[in-house]
């Protein structure tokens, strides 16, 4: 049937009639559904992974005219195209929408106050926070926190420096910075809208640094060269190699335990107690790290690998000096920098975005991790195994000829 904007309204079930779709010859899977009881949607049929699917599109009116219907029919249509199932898609905007600025805000400061009651958080702190993210940044509450761009944090941040001050606005720049990278470890936004906003006091620091330098599309690796090579050859120096090529967090490696290494598989398995997001962690061991790892001595009576106190490695801010020392930088770095520049060179060497992500144990998105249960350990490995290849030739002066890995 030839579907016009007056026909519409025409279209009734005959009787006996208790559901009836009108489709479309313009687009022959649209069509506007008819129920008994009055309901008018329209909708549109397809298939996807050998299945019949429907998605309604809505209930026609002013704004939802049929011009309109179809042109989101054809949005559909072309999604699926792309692998993606329409239906699916729209229900991840349907959840997205629910998740603002404020409900995240609450959840977040639940887990501050549970830390706060388990003694690793002052309560002068807490309430410094909680101060900056329901009152601060109060505009903000009713926007889906995935919006948030860095306009609308940057004009946010600029009237709190005239409001409160400058200093006051630079401390609640860095409260909503780690705050939303909380969110992102949590899997519930991609990005850091904070990320290069101006402090009102008008210092700049980088905080997304890379030791890898981009030249246009050409990868500089000189620094990341010179600080594996300028690693002393002590543990620090071995945690530093290690972090490197297994993109783990500091104290992830500082404080490794020997009953976390399974030299038999080549890996190190982390409980959900030492990471970041409370999620084990199975971290695939190269050649060159497990090479590290054999050259380190068992202490007599002593489950960790790393230094020789109650806890693990200590003594970082004069090791880390030390090294800077040894190997000087015009900008300056920190030991977490290494896992944005191994996570930017496993995008060089065409690692999968999703497969990057789970070396670096970030949660994915909370509808993926709905529905994608893969922890990719395969994917790791050979990620991991590639950027070890690759560094090591860089290392020894050899022109790198690894070959990329295809997404």
């Amino acid at each position: 049937m030839k579907l016009t904007q007056t026909r519409l309204a025409g279209l009734k079930l005959e009787q006996g009639e208790t559901d009836k779709i009108f489709f479309d010859d313009q687009i022959p899977s649209f069509g506007l559904r008819l129920r008994e009881g009055g309901s008018r949607k329209f909708v549109l049929h397809y298939r996807i992974g050998g299945r019949q699917r429907r998605l309604t599109i809505g209930t026609p009116s002013t704004a939802l005219t049929l011009e309109v219907a179809r042109q989101r029919a054809n949005k559909a249509l072309l999604d699926l195209g792309e692998g993606k199932d329409p239906a699916v898609e729209k229900a991840m905007l349907k959840e997205g929408a629910k998740i603002t600025f404020k409900s995240v805000a609450v959840d977040y400061l639940g887990v501050l106050e549970k830390r706060v009651e388990a003694g690793e958080l002052k309560p002068r702190a807490y309430e410094q926070i909680e101060t900056h993210l329901t009152k601060h940044f109060k505009p903000l509450d009713r926007l889906v926190l995935g919006s948030i761009n860095r306009a609308t944090i940057a004009t946010r941040l600029r009237e709190i420096g005239k409001e409160r001050g400058l200093v006051a606005a630079d401390r609640a720049r860095s409260n909503l910075s780690t705050f939303f990278g909380w969110a992102i470890g949590e899997g519930i936004c991609e990005t850091n809208p904070v990320d290069g906003t101006n402090r009102q006091s008008g210092e700049y620091v980088e905080r997304a640094r890379s030791l890898i330098q981009m030249h246009g599309e050409k990868p500089n690796y000189d620094e990341l060269i010179a600080v594996w090579k300028g690693a002393p050859e002590n543990e620090y120096g071995k945690i530093v190699r290690l972090l490197i090529l297994t993109l783990c967090r500091r104290d992830e490696i500082g404080s490794l335990e020997r009953a976390e290494i399974d030299k038999e598989n080549r890996l190190i398995r982390l409980s959900g107690e030492r990471t970041k997001n409370g999620r084990e962690h199975i971290v695939p061991l190269s050649d060159p790290a497990m090479a590290i790892l054999e050259t380190i001595d068992e202490k007599k009576d002593r489950e960790l690998v790393f230094g020789w106190g109650k806890g693990g490695y200590s003594g970082w801010s004069k090791s880390k000096a030390e090294l800077e020392e040894a190997v000087p930088s015009k900008k300056p770095w920190t030991l977490h920098d290494l896992r944005r520049t191994g996570r930017t060179g496993l995008g060089i060497l065409g690692v999968a975005p999703h497969v990057a992500e789970a070396v670096l144990n970030h949660l994915p998105p909370k509808l993926t991790r709905t529905y994608d249960k893969n922890k990719y350990e395969k994917e790791k490995r050979e990620a991991l195994d590639l950027w070890a290849a690759h560094l090591m030739r860089l290392v020894s002066g050899e022109q790198s000829n690894v070959v990329p890995l295809r997404a």
